[in-house]
């Protein structure tokens, strides 16, 4: 018994070293560029979000939350991710975002008539699940764990419901105009 007390404490303290090694996030200068677009964050609007790399110095910025969920969730990355964060929109609103949160601790309204920074439809993440629901309940939309998003759903134009015809198009010229 004391045996596998003493191997408790130890995983325990294995993974508290783990979590006190990720890196901090950090706030968004007038430098910080967006991943996919490389525009300046700070000329839009909504939550963000960032993810620290292996080996990398520095974050990359998301200027939309569904960017970072899509580079999360795409299998050919260059390094391994460390961490992710998200602004909460708990206490926040559009223009001035919240506080850094963890992504896969974040709750995430999907469907709303929320646009994220680049125009695309918007996960927009809260810590507090009433305060999802409140959001869902105004804005349209439902609550989902980060869990439970599917690569699908933030790889393509829109949320599975709302998928249409022009999904395909709008995703082309999404990516012609990066590759100009």
């Amino acid at each position: 018994m004391r045996r596998l007390f003493f191997f408790s404490l130890l995983a325990l303290a294995a993974c508290k070293d783990d979590l006190a090694t990720l890196p901090a996030p950090i706030d968004i200068s007038k430098e910080a560029l967006g991943y996919y677009c490389q525009m300046e964050l700070v000329e839009h609007d909504g939550p963000k979000g960032q993810a620290h790399l292996d080996g990398m110095p520095a974050p990359i910025f998301f200027s939309q939350v569904r960017d970072v969920i899509a580079y999360l969730h795409m299998p050919e990355q260059s390094h391994a991710v460390k961490v992710a964060y998200v602004q909460d929109m708990t206490n926040a609103d559009w223009a001035a975002p919240g506080d850094w949160i963890r992504a896969e601790d974040a709750l995430y309204v999907a469907g709303s008539n929320a646009v994220g920074g680049m125009g695309a439809a918007e996960f927009v993440p809260f810590s507090d699940l009433m305060a999802a629901e409140a959001f869902a309940h105004d804005h349209g939309g439902w609550v989902l764990a980060y869990a439970d998003i599917r690569a699908e759903d933030v790889l393509g134009g829109k949320t599975p419901e709302a998928k249409s015809a022009t999904d395909s198009e709008d995703i082309n010229a999404r990516l012609k105009a990066l590759g100009q």
